[in-house]
């Protein structure tokens, strides 16, 4: 009897406790069912402006000279005098004293040469004085000539009547005969003196033209800058002999500085548009000069070259109106504002608006709608684009998972 009680209760309870359950169930009120509502995605968007476009390429490139040139003498010698200066790193303005060599034997040179040229001057006047005394006695000469040419043709009658003997005759005829040669003798002269006075003035001009030399030998003992620039790799100092052609340092060009940089074939198509890239103008920017203006300048000519690795070409742009107090220099890292392809009637929109590349959205009566369109460029976080939005249109810029025509929005 006890184990039947101890079996019944239990189950007794655990029956209560389950009708007790049921009747909690039934008695719960039914929930009121109400439709499901549409999701709606809160968004960002942008108004579309319908505009013209030039944007300007942003590219990268390094400073480099577009002059530079190795100093070397022209004569040798001892270094004798430098330039305040001639240092490394050194600014030099057109016409400074880079470095001068002892004058002492080109001033002697100059000296010896002046000399000769002008014993060869005196020996022109001795040899014209001669000459003009031949020319002289020639015209003696003639005269005697004449009279014995009518004393013989007078002795000549004279003999014919009888008058003259044949003795007199023949002393005449020998007198002129001597006159006549005097007379081709002295025309030889006057020919040789002539000749001698031609000679003497070609030795003057080529002894003219040693001095010349002689003089500017002297003056290339002193090296000067030939444009305001910048020393580097200096290699003289005072006491040292340096020889013909020796370099004692590089000058750069301050006034003649240039960007190389280096564009893609896409890019390189972009600034040959509209007239093409020379004369194009570009704005470069130096971090090492963060407070100043940017450097204005000029692309002028593309590189001989094309980068077989990359395709694309190297470009060179010309600093405007720059000069030996600049703080640029060959070598700096610069990034440049190069102005770019005009496109007409576009729409610059962020990136995140562009699905794929011809698909955008446009936000209509709380709804997206999509627009085809035409990807023109990107211009770093956006683009440009042609077609499928108006102006005024706004545009879904936020990136949906689940974009698509349709889909309900929310501006945000």
């Amino acid at each position: 009897m006890k184990l039947l009680l101890k079996i019944l209760i239990p189950v007794a309870v655990l029956f209560v406790a389950a009708a007790g359950a049921y009747a909690l169930v039934k008695s719960k009120p039914e929930p009121e069912r109400r439709a499901a509502e549409e999701k709606s995605w809160v968004i960002e968007a942008e108004t579309a402006r319908i505009a013209d476009e030039r944007p300007n390429l942003t590219l990268f490139g390094e400073i480099v000279a577009g002059r530079k040139v190795d100093m070397r003498p022209l004569v040798a010698g001892r270094i004798v005098a430098v330039g305040p200066n001639f240092v490394e790193g050194g600014i030099v303005a057109k016409g400074d004293l880079l470095v001068a060599i002892d004058p002492f034997d080109y001033e002697a040179d100059v000296a010896e040469r002046k000399a000769e040229r002008d014993e060869a001057r005196a020996r022109l006047r001795e040899i014209q004085a001669e000459y003009n005394g031949v020319k002289k006695l020639i015209t003696h000469d003639k005269a005697q000539l004449d009279i014995r040419r009518r004393d013989v043709a007078r002795r000549e009658k004279l003999r014919g009547s009888g008058a003259s003997s044949a003795k007199a005759l023949d002393d005449a005829r020998l007198a002129l005969l001597d006159n006549e040669q005097r007379l081709t003798d002295r025309e030889r002269a006057v020919a040789s003196w002539g000749a001698k006075i031609a000679q003497q003035r070609a030795t003057i001009a080529r002894l003219e033209v040693a001095v010349t030399r002689a003089e500017r030998d002297l003056e290339e003992t002193k090296l000067v800058a030939p444009f305001d620039g910048f020393l580097l790799n200096v290699e003289a100092e005072i006491g040292k002999r340096i020889g013909t052609g020796d370099r004692v340092a590089n000058l750069i060009d301050a006034g003649r500085l240039e960007v190389r940089f280096h564009v893609s074939n896409a890019q390189f198509a972009q600034l040959r548009t509209d007239g093409g890239y020379v004369g194009r103008a570009a704005q470069v920017f130096w971090r090492g000069d963060k407070k100043a203006k940017p450097f204005e300048a000029t692309l002028e000519r593309e590189g001989s070259e094309i980068d077989t690795a990359s395709g694309g070409v190297s470009l060179y742009a010309r600093l405007n109106d720059i000069g030996a107090t600049t703080v640029l220099r060959p070598g700096a890292f610069v990034r440049l504002l190069v102005t770019g392809q005009k496109y007409a009637g576009v729409a610059r929109l962020p990136e995140t608006a562009l699905y794929g590349r011809d698909t955008l959205y446009a936000v209509v009566d709380g709804r997206l709608q999509a627009r085809q369109t035409e990807l023109l460029a990107r211009l770093g976080t956006d683009v440009l684009v042609r077609g499928g939005v108006k102006d005024g249109d706004i545009v879904l810029t936020t990136r949906l998972a689940e974009v698509g025509t349709g889909v309900k929005v929310t501006l945000r």
